[in-house]
């Protein structure tokens, strides 16, 4: 049997120098940050994070408006299908933003070498816009007579879920968990894809409070993300 009087006697001092070799090495002891001296394994975190994505998307779909009964005939139901044309374009725009989320998270997570405690929190509250975009997609084409309400609701949870995703990268290459070798090319570009998410949607905010017409700032994305890249290569040429 192992002695396990000097584990008994070593007391106190025993975990100082613990928590001595634990800042030196940058492992703070913050919960989901180490595991035996070792930083998590983000697997787990990404595993999960793709479950809650792929429910999301699911719950949008079960949202969809279908024919019932009171509906008859081809023509009744093509009449059905467009008069409920805003709701399944609202489909459209939120699992093609669901789906940039996913693969901007995926494509920049698999240089993640391990977690930190803020990771993990940013990660969750990012999951938690995820989750509620199936209700602001609801809330935006809802009968509600509250236009400004509807589209500043939706377009904040998303400005929020691209908020959060970026303090949860930012805490992971703070913490050192990132691997930067053949990545940084792709980070940056990936990142440059979710600022001009961000600024779609929180362009379209205050537009909103003048016209009716602020979701097709949305479908400026390419020309935001265009624009972004040549200010950032404008002083490389200058």
């Amino acid at each position: 049997m192992p002695d396990t009087r000097a584990q008994h006697t070593a007391g106190p001092q025993a975990e100082t120098e613990k928590a001595e070799k634990a800042q030196q090495t940058g492992e703070t002891g913050e919960a989901g940050e180490t595991h035996g001296g070792r930083p998590v394994s983000p697997e787990r975190l990404i595993y999960f994070s793709d479950a809650v994505v792929a429910i999301a998307i699911t719950l949008l779909a079960l949202e969809l408006p279908v024919p019932t009964g009171d509906v008859h005939g081809n023509s009744g139901v093509l009449h059905f299908l467009r008069e409920h044309l805003a709701e399944y374009t609202a489909f459209l725009v939120s699992f093609w933003a669901i789906a940039i989320h996913w693969m901007i998270h995926q494509r920049l997570f698999r240089y993640a070498t391990g977690l930190s405690g803020g990771v993990i929190r940013w990660n969750l509250l990012w999951l938690l816009a995820i989750v509620l975009m199936p209700f602001t997609t609801k809330l935006l084409t809802s009968e509600a007579d509250a236009y400004q309400v509807q589209l500043i609701v939706y377009a904040a949870d998303q400005v929020l879920a691209c908020l959060f995703f970026r303090l949860a990268f930012a805490d992971l290459r703070r913490s050192g968990l990132l691997s930067t070798s053949d990545s940084a090319e792709v980070v940056s570009n990936t990142l440059g894809w979710l600022t001009a998410m961000m600024l779609a949607f929180l362009i379209s905010m205050p537009v909103a409070l003048v016209t009716h017409w602020a979701s097709v700032c949305w479908a400026l994305l390419p020309v935001i993300r265009a624009g972004l890249r040549s200010l950032r290569r404008g002083p490389r040429s200058a």
